[in-house]
């Protein structure tokens, strides 16, 4: 077999597994149609998936079916593995999925993710120990609060860590037996089946995740568009207030100074000073706690700020569906003060066209970070 035939069979094969993993159960005739390629080349890989035990057959269609019964197939999907790990200032979370996302192990270790060198060798030790744990695991996606090189796998700068040009990549794979992939942890979650984006929309979309801090990732044809210096969609330093507080960018008033989760809860706690639990959001929102005209005031002008910054989103990238996801999720307030910000400062038509979801998501970046690594298998 020629090396550009062989290349071939590989596309083929890969093609294959992102269509089942797609529809979990389908049949060689489906799968042939679907990719455009013959019955006889379908059932050979088909065929070399069993052998592998990566496909089974699951029984037959007969269904109005006319001729042969359809041979049904499914994926085994633990199979293949991936780990996500999210890396935030004092804490490591990871993640084991299997082919299609399932999480299959799990966690989290305390760690001072402020010193580098001491971060990455508790981080190549415990990828060291799940994939003793888990040896089909194809990759390590590493999810990290910063501006992140996606291609060279380098931490250029992160405002939440003291993390500058790290080669983050580069130290992991030189210790591990499987390539890591390094993400912006917000482009991450993005990517996470979880996120809520629905995958008919997947050719234009837009992801705004409110957390330790607050970014956005945009989404052409179901991939991450990154920009020129890896910065697309950081709605984050929009400015939305001029006279704000200093954000860790050095400009004021923010969209991440005013709506982050430290900011939200150094809010709260004016209003509530006998809570203290940073971010510890239920216990403002129950119907007989004290000053909820306030709390929902404040909730309001959150969604405002929100609002402000979604409407340029919607002028310039016309995105079929915008994602909000975080904990406000439920509050009434929040929501309705986004929709009509936005209702009053974007372009009639194209906002009538975007739809508006507001999600909370659970482990999304370290989830994204490993279907990363299941992606870029699929496109090698």
């Amino acid at each position: 077999m020629s090396k550009g035939t062989a290349l071939l069979r590989q596309q083929n094969e890969k093609r294959t597994l992102a269509l089942l993993r797609a529809g979990k159960i389908s049949s060689r005739q489906e799968i042939a149609a679907a990719l455009g390629l013959s019955k006889n080349t379908i059932s050979l890989i088909v065929d070399k998936f069993i052998k592998e035990g990566v496909v089974k057959e699951v029984g037959s269609d007969e269904q109005g079916s006319v001729g042969r019964p359809r041979i049904q197939l499914s994926l085994q999907t633990e199979a293949y593995k991936s780990i996500g790990i999210l890396i935030q200032h004092s804490y490591i979370q990871y993640v084991v999925t299997d082919y299609c996302s399932a999480v299959l192990d799990q966690g989290s270790i305390v760690t001072d993710a402020n010193d580098p060198d001491r971060c990455i060798g508790t981080l190549i030790r415990l990828c060291g120990e799940l994939i003793g744990r888990h040896p089909e695991v194809l990759g390590i996606g590493v999810a990290v609060p910063a501006l992140v090189d996606p291609i060279e796998g380098v931490v250029h700068f992160s405002s939440h860590l003291s993390w500058r040009n790290v080669r983050l990549k580069d130290r992991m794979d030189a210790r591990l037996p499987v390539a890591t992939k390094v993400l912006n942890l917000v482009k991450a979650a993005a990517l996470a089946p979880s996120s809520g984006m629905p995958a008919e929309h997947a050719a234009n979309s837009f992801y705004l995740r409110i957390d330790e801090g607050v970014g956005g990732a945009h989404i052409i044809d179901s991939s991450i568009y990154n920009g020129a210096s890896w910065t697309a969609g950081e709605v984050g330093h929009l400015c939305v207030e001029p006279n704000g507080p200093l954000c860790t960018c050095g400009q004021r008033g923010c969209l991440e100074a005013m709506v982050s989760l430290p900011a939200l809860a150094k809010q709260l706690r004016e209003l509530y000073p006998e809570v203290r639990a940073e971010g510890d959001f239920d216990a403002y929102w129950t119907e007989d706690a004290a000053g909820l005209s306030s709390a929902d005031e404040l909730m309001r002008q959150t969604g405002r700020y929100v609002g402000i910054a979604l409407a340029p989103v919607i002028a310039l990238l016309n995105p079929g569906y915008i994602v909000v996801d975080s904990p406000l999720d439920k509050l009434d307030a929040f929501k309705q003060s986004v929709l009509s910000t936005v209702e009053s400062r974007a372009l009639k038509y194209p906002t009538e066209q975007t739809k508006i979801l507001f999600i909370k998501s659970r482990c999304a970046s370290s989830i994204g970070a490993a279907f990363a690594v299941i992606l870029d298998f699929e496109k090698e």
